[in-house]
């Protein structure tokens, strides 16, 4: 199991930190692991469920071998890369995701 400190909901103050995205813990499926921007590690929350509604106007999407559950902040999404069903989300920070979509690029981030 990997050694991932939780955090509080007090340190979810606004402005202090911006949710790139959420995942189920594959190890723990219950726990949620939160991505932040200018963070190469993510956090724990111990409930997954409570976690994306914590969190508001996310995305759900799938990733690209097609497990569930990858909970997208919208608003920290730069640019998108069409790699065809594959999109790689490219962050505000400069980190990505590759995940299987097969809409439009514009549908997954602010413009």
């Amino acid at each position: 199991m990997r050694d991932v400190p939780c955090i509080e909901p007090a340190s979810h103050a606004a402005g202090s930190k911006t949710l790139r995205y959420l995942e189920r813990d594959a190890q723990n499926p219950g726990t949620a692991l939160v991505y932040w921007l200018e963070k190469a590690e993510p956090t724990c929350e111990a409930n997954f469920f409570e976690a994306t509604r914590k969190f508001c106007s996310l995305m759900q999407l799938v990733l690209p071998d097609e497990r569930p559950g990858v909970f997208v902040n919208r608003s920290a999404v730069h640019a998108v890369q069409d790699c065809g069903v594959v999109k790689r989300l490219v962050f505000k920070d400069g980190s990505s995701l590759e995940v299987r979509y097969s809409g439009s690029c514009s549908d997954l981030h602010d413009a």
